[in-house]
């Protein structure tokens, strides 16, 4: 009786170890399955950093520049600078027009836009901006009394092309007396939203 106690005793013991032992490598291989996804799933989420950088790469790598005189296009339509002027006062010369001024100055951007596309397009003011030197961005300027005194032909306020037509216009921006337009950007998109392409004409 004695021995069939001692050997059940054996027994026991013998499948307590046997249970630890195939315990332990269950719970090692579940942890090399759980750190090899988890490495998985962090190489993964390296590779679509990588990639959305080097879309964002791509996207502010999409910029054409000219100068002025030269032509510049983005989605079938071209942009010329024809010239540039900077005065302290527009005016058309009307008596009864009181002309526009400024403690600054103005600068009256000449430019040509034709239309390559298929379709017609919109234009506006509102898709030129000047950069200044340091980076400081100028909107067109919008005062009543500056739209008086610019001839009407040359506004660019929602105006129409049609395909193979071009517009020439006059975009004035209103600067500080010690803005440098020869260091200073024009840049030029061809929508209201803008889009992933850009041009940049420099104005020395």
């Amino acid at each position: 009786m004695k021995s069939f106690f001692k050997w059940a005793g054996i027994i026991v013991v013998g499948l307590i170890v046997v249970s630890v032992i195939f315990g332990d490598d269950e719970k090692s291989e579940s942890g090399e399955v759980t750190e090899n996804k988890a490495t998985e799933a962090a190489e993964g989420d390296n590779q679509e950093s990588d990639d959305v950088a080097e879309k964002t790469d791509e996207t502010e790598d999409e910029v054409t520049t000219a100068g002025v005189g030269d032509t510049a296009t983005i989605a079938d339509v071209a942009f010329t600078v024809n010239n540039v002027e900077t005065t302290t006062e527009i005016s058309t010369g009307n008596e009864f027009i009181e002309p526009a001024t400024t403690s600054g100055q103005f600068v009256m951007i000449d430019v040509t836009i034709k239309n390559d596309k298929k379709e017609s397009i919109t234009i506006d003011s509102s898709f030129f901006k000047l950069i200044g030197a340091e980076g400081t961005e100028y909107d067109p300027s919008t005062d009543g009394n500056v739209m008086m005194n610019t001839n009407p032909e040359s506004d660019f306020f929602l105006t129409q092309i049609n395909p193979g037509l071009e517009k020439t216009g006059t975009v004035v921006f209103e600067v500080g007396a010690d803005f440098n337009v020869a260091d200073s950007i024009l840049q030029a998109q061809t929508g209201f939203w803008g889009g992933t392409e850009r041009i940049e004409i420099n104005l020395k």
